[in-house]
């Protein structure tokens, strides 16, 4: 788990202390740090093999081209308005990012994570980190869409303090003031 644990190609500005070990709510450790490009081909790997469920409910729809270039753009990040974290057990078991546009202080976030990971915490770790990292960068709001028949990002969202959702067409939309 070495090369897991402390990623050997770290590329400019990546932000180092981000890097914790966390014990979950079953007892089961994870080791979580920001993504790098050397996690293209694990990243890919799970993707593959994601459950229809999971790759549904992240990126509305069950079917996903997985090539290089998303890959690359997954992984390829400047750690100031493209940011993402990935928990480590022994591989990848989670993932959360943002995004936002150059000189804008509204970033989009998504959490994702394999079902044997579910309702321990995780994703709830994840997202305090993602919104820690968004505040250091000057990120004030963070924006989530997601599908409404989705109830664990519902009660991500709730227990997160997140706005009150706007339903629209199926999908709810959300945001949080990172300033109070």
């Amino acid at each position: 788990m070495p090369a897991i644990a402390t990623p050997l190609d770290r590329p400019p500005g990546y932000p180092a202390h981000f890097e914790e070990r966390v014990r979950l709510d079953d007892g089961r450790e994870v080791f979580i740090r920001p993504v790098v490009p050397a996690d293209a081909a694990e990243l890919g790997f799970e993707l593959e093999h994601a459950d229809p469920e999971t790759l549904y409910h992240r990126f509305f729809g069950a079917r996903l081209r997985i090539d290089e270039e998303l890959l690359r753009y997954l992984t390829v990040l400047d750690y100031d308005r493209r940011f993402a974290l990935a928990a480590f057990a022994d591989s990848g078991v989670a993932i959360a990012r943002y995004e936002g546009a150059p000189g804008s202080d509204v970033a989009e976030m998504a959490v994702a994570v394999k079902p044997p990971w579910r309702r321990i915490g995780l994703a709830t770790v994840l997202l305090e980190r993602l919104q820690d990292a968004a505040r250091e960068r000057g990120i004030r709001r963070l924006r989530a869409d997601f599908l409404a028949d989705n109830a664990a990002a519902r009660g991500l969202i709730a227990r997160a303090g997140f706005e009150s959702p706007v339903y629209q067409f199926g999908v709810g939309s959300v945001e949080s003031d990172l300033t109070t």
